[in-house]
């Protein structure tokens, strides 16, 4: 179910997504596409997670959700973006996180964790396809500091 209400926010954006066949951290890649029509190199890995029942912390008045520290250790170094995806399936609504951003925001890393899980925390406002265009921003600004790397 979150798989087919995430894919209709990015279908609807005029993006592709394809299902990861193994499960290596990442569910999905979203490939995007130019004003033109064109492909654009570079994709964003989603990683979905469900629940049937969202928590919000009082303090920060944020929903929160926890995750392993292994998922810390991939997602944090990988050079495209990474979004973590929460979904609610009683409310048929979804939250994110650009996940790097925010390890770097809460100045967390796999290396600095004293458990083998966190909680993260994601704003109360559900993503739409607005949200998914803001994220080929994101991409592209990857790929332009990448392509300010010389390869010799």
């Amino acid at each position: 179910m979150s798989y087919h209400f995430f894919a209709y926010l990015v279908v609807s954006c005029s993006f592709t997504v394809e299902a990861t066949n193994s499960d290596y951290g990442y569910d999905l890649s979203i490939y995007t596409f130019d004003e033109g029509g064109e492909y654009e190199n570079g994709n964003i890995f989603v990683q979905l997670k469900s629940t049937e029942g969202i928590k919000i912390d009082r303090k920060r008045n944020k929903i929160k959700f926890r995750i392993e520290k292994k998922d810390v250790s991939t997602w944090e170094n990988e050079p495209f973006p990474v979004y973590l995806v929460l979904f609610d399936v009683r409310e048929t609504i979804a939250y994110a996180i650009h996940f790097q951003q925010y390890l770097k925001s809460e100045d967390i890393t796999s290396e600095n964790m004293r458990f083998n899980s966190i909680n993260v925390f994601f704003p109360e406002t559900p993503i739409d396809s607005a949200t998914i265009n803001t994220w080929r921003t994101d991409k592209n600004t990857v790929l332009e500091q990448i392509n300010a790397v010389i390869n010799v």
